[in-house]
């Protein structure tokens, strides 16, 4: 091991060249992101550090909560309490540098109850990513972390399955033959175990663990890590651009990420690739120094003044860019078409998807739903309260919800929220950029969709379609809309694979016994549970949905467009007569009020009808409070308000509200308004960009058309952390590893459009791939995959026109 000279930064966490050591500066381990972690050589390699109750905790496991974080300069010791509340059981993590090591010491307040010996344990994860083909030596054990979960498992208490560590001793060595991933775990007293996390769950990573010995109190667990260090390696830059291209009227940035440690800047040269193979420098010149964002330096290559459609590609020192596109097409082919022809169609539920000979999902889900048990927390958040707010009893079939609607994300649920925002962009797609595209066939009757089979209806009418039957199944059964539909087990929550094997589709009858099958139904309780509660922010965004659909619907189904629009309006009028209701629930808006605005905009443009308008007026306060998140719909019924003073309040709103964006953007270089939480921020940037496309139209000269441009650059890789595009299979490198449905093989849906680089606290850009697991960087969403089409129509539409 090479000598490291660890220093405790202002930020709280050690770092020495090329190493972090993060002490509780994340509070998400349920997603693999917390307790004390490892960032060397660029990667986070270990996580999730801290006082454990199982070998390999899963996503649900018990959690202690973490006080806070004590750092004591003199002694270079940074501490942290833990704490189990339920079980009266806590401890202090400590952590100092001790030479070119970390001392990890564990300190309980008082012995481990009798009940808890053997089953308490300090435990810490590494990222399977890093260490796969690797080898390990522990104990007299040796040899390579294996590629899948390999077992043994074994019964244990109660006749749990419980996996048999790979190794066990007092020394753990990792990667030694690889001088950037090694690492050197030492136990003190008493022996580590080692762990495949996977044995026990898909997303699991390997774990060393060291079981908390019987009386132990001060120093009961304590721990020397050495990671390898290579002083001399640096990052190597990453040339953040476009993988698609770009139009020649738009500006063009390279935006180059750099190591805080590199000092000179290198040249950067825009080369034109020729149809006999030549590359031709086009333009070469010294990136312009942009500053300190997070922990990396960043550069700007400006090649806004190249025009000249053909191929190209960037280099900066020994850095290539994949060729890219500059034309005045380079929006209109394989950009938005596999969101809508392949990812959209694949999650659509209740129906078989083929493509050619794939099978993407047989029909699925025919025994929908049950009402979900009363006063009931769903562990996925979604809540039922103390009444049904239905004529049906807990666990009684609600016919009528087997129809519609897309699965979000990679959990199988109906999110009505979701479901909603969705079918509302897509709406607007189609309304404003005339979106007629046809290569889907959908075949209700037989619950079929062909993919790349046109049939004659443009296939975002289709999509519109099935999002209002979702919608509206609720009103049909009683009367208004439900928070969603979700597996009511974990077992069933947890289910990667075919769709329609999550249930048996048939409608689940309590008269039948367990496994006896009669008249289409089924003793066997596996259908999912529908959460019904009446909540008006929800209410009010289903009718903004049913609204703008009715509109898209006509001439196609102007039956389906009638009753959209006539529950639209009926829900509007009984929430206007009747006080709020809020629901607590996943997915759910909580700002009823943003809602509210929404709708009355969108009945407004929809009939015109001098009532919403008058609304709209009343609301003027409210309006200027929700500029932020109302204001973009509010500014498409401006026309049809025609009110000097309503306009310009909405307008000195919007101005009051640019100098907070202004700033914002001025903070980052890649001019966007970046807001970091444990999620990515991609489907707020592509959300912004819906909201900067309407605003530009209502007050072209308080905004820029690049804001548009820039957030559609920023999906498609000009972000930080990585180059890649994060819609699947758009670009020359994409991510190709996401958390979708099929996500246990390691693949990807095209057109899927992931959560992006989330920001490891305090200051670490990541986007771990190839890796599925990560939901909060690689999962796909419906509402994603509906803005990211917008984006693109809008950007071709501003510089096209």
């Amino acid at each position: 091991m090479s000598i490291i000279n660890w220093k405790l930064n202002k930020l709280e966490y050690f770092e020495a060249p090329g190493l972090s050591a993060l002490v509780f500066h994340n509070s998400y381990s349920e997603g693999k992101q917390g307790g004390i972690e490892i960032i060397q050589h660029g990667e986070r390699v270990a996580t999730n550090g801290g006082l454990r109750l199982e070998p390999t905790p899963g996503q649900w496991s018990p959690l202690p909560e973490a006080g806070e974080r004590q750092v004591d300069k003199q002694r270079g010791e940074v501490s942290v309490p833990l704490r189990y509340s339920e079980l009266d059981l806590g401890c202090v993590v400590r952590v100092r540098a001790d030479g070119a090591s970390l001392r990890i010491a564990v300190d309980l307040a008082r012995p481990i109850p009798s009940e808890w010996v053997g089953r308490v344990s300090f435990n810490l994860e590494l990222f399977p990513g890093a260490y796969f083909g690797k080898s390990f030596y522990l104990g007299d054990r040796f040899g390579v972390f294996p590629r899948q979960a390999n077992g043994p498992m074994i019964r244990g208490e109660e006749d749990r399955l419980q996996p048999v560590p790979l190794a066990t001793g007092a020394r753990l060595a990792v990667a030694s033959e690889d001088p950037l991933r090694k690492l050197l775990i030492e136990q003190e007293s008493g022996d580590l175990s080692l762990f495949d996390g996977r044995d026990t769950a898909h997303n699991g990573w390997f774990v060393v663990r060291s079981v908390v010995p019987t009386g132990a109190t001060r120093d009961a667990i304590v721990w020397t890590l050495t990671p390898g260090c290579d002083p001399n390696w640096r990052r190597d830059p990453v040339i953040c651009i476009s993988q698609v291209g770009y139009h020649p009227d738009q500006q063009k940035r390279a935006i180059i990420e750099l190591d805080a440690r590199v000092e000179k800047l290198d040249g950067a040269i825009l080369q034109h690739i020729t149809p006999d193979g030549e590359s031709r420098t086009v333009l070469s010149a010294q990136p312009v120094e942009w500053g300190r964002f997070l922990r990396y330096n960043y550069a700007i290559f400006d090649f806004t003044k190249v025009r000249e459609p053909g191929m190209y590609l960037v280099r900066y020192g020994d850095q290539t860019t994949p060729p890219f596109k500059i034309g005045r097409d380079v929006y209109q082919h394989n950009v938005w078409q596999p969101a809508l022809e392949v990812f959209l169609p694949v999650q659509m539920c209740h129906v078989e998807v083929r493509e050619g000979s794939r099978v993407w999902h047989g029909a699925c889900h025919l025994d929908d739903a049950l009402q979900a048990p009363t006063s009931h927390k769903h562990f996925d958040f979604y809540q039922q309260g103390p009444e049904t707010d239905t004529p049906f009893t807990p666990q009684e079939h609600i016919p009528g919800l087997d129809r519609g609607g897309w699965h979000d994300a990679g959990d199988y649920d109906l999110a009505a929220g979701s479901q909603a925002m969705t079918t509302f962009v897509l709406a607007l797609v189609r309304e404003t950029f005339g979106m007629d595209s046809d290569q889907t066939t959908v075949r209700p009757d037989e619950q079929l969709v062909l993919l790349h089979t046109p049939d004659g209806i443009p296939d975002i009418i289709h999509q519109v379609v099935h999002g209002v039957e979702c919608l509206l199944s609720g009103y049909r059964a009683v009367g208004h809309s439900f928070a969603g539909i979700i597996a009511g087990s974990l077992e069933q929550y947890a289910h990667m694979g075919d769709a329609a094997t999550m249930t048996d589709n048939l409608v689940y009858d309590p008269s039948l016994k367990p496994g006896e099958v009669k008249d289409g139904r089924s003793g066997k309780m596996d259908d999912r549970w529908a959460f019904t509660g009446r909540d008006t922010g929800l209410e009010y965004q289903v009718a903004t949905a049913l609204a703008a659909a009715s509109r898209v619907l006509r001439g196609y189904r102007d039956a389906l467009a009638d009753e959209c629009l006539e529950t639209a309006a009926r829900v509007w009028e009984y929430e206007q007569t009747h006080d709020p209701v809020q629901q607590p629930s996943a997915y759910v808006p909580r700002e009823y009020q943003a809602q509210e605005i929404l709708a009355t905009a969108e009945l407004l443009i929809t009939t015109g009808e001098a009532k919403y308008r008058r609304r709209l007026l009343a609301l003027g306060p409210a309006v200027e409070e929700h500029i932020r998140w109302a204001g973009w719909g509010v500014v498409r019924a401006l026309d049809l308000i025609e009110d000097g003073t309503f306009t310009s309040s909405v307008r000195q709103a919007f101005e009051r509200l640019r100098v907070d964006h202004d700033s914002d953007v001025s903070k980052n270089p890649f001019g966007l308004p970046l807001h970091f939480g444990i999620w990515g921020s991609t489907w707020g940037v592509q959300h912004y960009a819906v909201a900067q496309y309407y605003l530009l139209q209502a007050f072209p000269d308080l905004l820029d058309r690049e804001n548009v441009l820039r957030a559609l650059n920023y999906v498609l890789g000009c972000h930080p952390g990585s180059d890649l595009s994060l819609v699947s299979g758009v670009g020359p490198r994409s991510v190709l590893s996401a958390y979708g449905v099929n996500r246990a093989d390691w693949s990807y849906i095209p057109g899927g459009g992931v959560s992006g680089p989330n920001l490891i606290k305090p200051d670490f850009p990541e986007l771990q791939q190839p890796f599925p697991f990560l939901w909060q960087q690689s999962e796909y969403v419906i509402g994603g995959a509906a803005t990211y089409i917008f984006c693109v129509l809008a950007a071709d539409c501003l510089l096209n026109g």
